[in-house]
C-alpha cells in the first residue's frame, strides 16, 4: 500500500502533503480575499475637500502640526491661514479634523492603507507673507512653494521636505529619515539642513551676500560650489549621517 491510497474514506498522504496543500490553499484564499478588499476600495474612493480659515491675532507665531498628512506651504494673503484639504477614503473613512489652540494648528488624520489603499490628506496651507511659520509632520511629506519672506521652519520624522522658488529670510528643514532639496529665488540668510537618513540638496542664487559653510556626511559625497567664508554675513549648515549633499550656485 502506497502513501497516496485513501483506506475508508480517509486521507493517509504523507504530512508534508498535507502541509503544503494547506498553506497554498490559505495563500490563495488570502490573495483572492486581498484582491476583493482591493477592489471594494478602489470601486468606492471618494475624495471631499475641508476648507478652512484660521485668523492670527495677536499670534508671533504659527506652528502647524500636520501629522500623518501630506502639506503644501504657499503664499496667502495677510492676518489669516488658509487651510484646504482634500480627505480620500476608501471602503473606510478616512478621519480628519482641525482645531487651534493658542499658536497651534493642529490637523489629525489618520486611515488604514493596508484596507483603504489610495486614503489619505493632502493639505495645502497658505500663509501670511513674512510671518513666521513652523510646520510638523509626523510621517507627510512637505513641500513649499513660491514664499515670500519671514523664517519658515520644517520637521518631519519619515518624510521628504522640498521647496522651490523660495525667497524666505531663513530656511531650517529637519527630518530623522527623508530627503531636503531647497530652491532660492533669492539669497537667504541662513539655511539649515539635518537628515539622518537622506540626501540633502540646494540652489542658491549668485549675490553679494557670502556664507559660511558647514557640510557633514557620515556615509556619503559632499560637494559644493560656494567659497567658505567664516566672515560671512549668512550661513550654511547641513549635516546628514547616511547620504549625499550638494550645495550649488545658480
Amino acid at each position: 500500500m502506497t502513501d497516496q491510497e485513501v483506506i475508508a474514506d480517509y486521507d493517509v498522504r504523507s504530512p508534508a502533503s498535507r502541509t503544503l496543500l494547506t498553506v497554498v490553499g490559505t495563500i490563495v484564499f488570502v490573495a483572492v480575499v486581498g484582491g476583493l478588499v482591493l477592489g471594494a476600495s478602489v470601486l468606492s474612493r471618494d475624495t471631499k475637500v475641508s476648507t478652512s480659515v484660521v485668523e492670527i491675532g495677536d499670534s508671533a507665531q504659527i506652528v502647524i502640526d500636520a501629522g500623518s498628512a501630506d502639506v503644501r506651504i504657499v503664499q496667502g494673503g495677510p492676518d489669516v491661514v488658509r487651510v484646504k484639504a482634500r480627505i480620500t477614503s476608501g471602503l473606510l473613512k478616512t478621519d480628519f479634523e482641525i482645531g487651534r489652540r493658542g499658536d497651534d494648528i493642529k490637523i489629525a488624520s489618520g486611515c488604514k492603507t493596508w484596507l483603504n489603499p489610495g486614503c489619505g490628506v493632502e493639505t495645502t496651507v497658505a500663509i501670511p507673507k513674512g510671518f513666521p511659520v513652523v510646520v510638523k509632520t509626523g510621517s507627510g511629506d512637505v513641500a513649499a512653494a513660491g514664499i515670500d519672506e519671514g523664517v519658515l521652519t520644517v520637521r518631519t520624522g519619515s518624510g521628504n521636505i522640498s521647496g522651490t522658488a523660495l525667497d524666505v529670510d531663513e530656511l531650517a528643514a529637519d527630518t530623522v529619515s527623508g530627503d531636503i532639496s531647497a530652491d532660492f529665488r533669492t539669497q537667504p540668510f541662513a539655511l539649515k539642513a539635518s537628515t539622518r537618513d537622506g540626501n540633502i540638496s540646494a540652489s542658491l542664487p549668485q549675490g553679494d551676500r557670502t556664507y559660511g559653510v558647514e557640510a557633514k556626511s557620515t556615509s556619503g559625497d559632499v560637494s559644493y560650489a560656494i567659497t567658505p567664508d567664516e566672515d560671512g554675513k549668512g550661513f550654511i549648515r547641513a549635516i546628514t549621517k547616511s547620504g549625499d549633499i550638494s550645495l550649488r550656485l545658480k
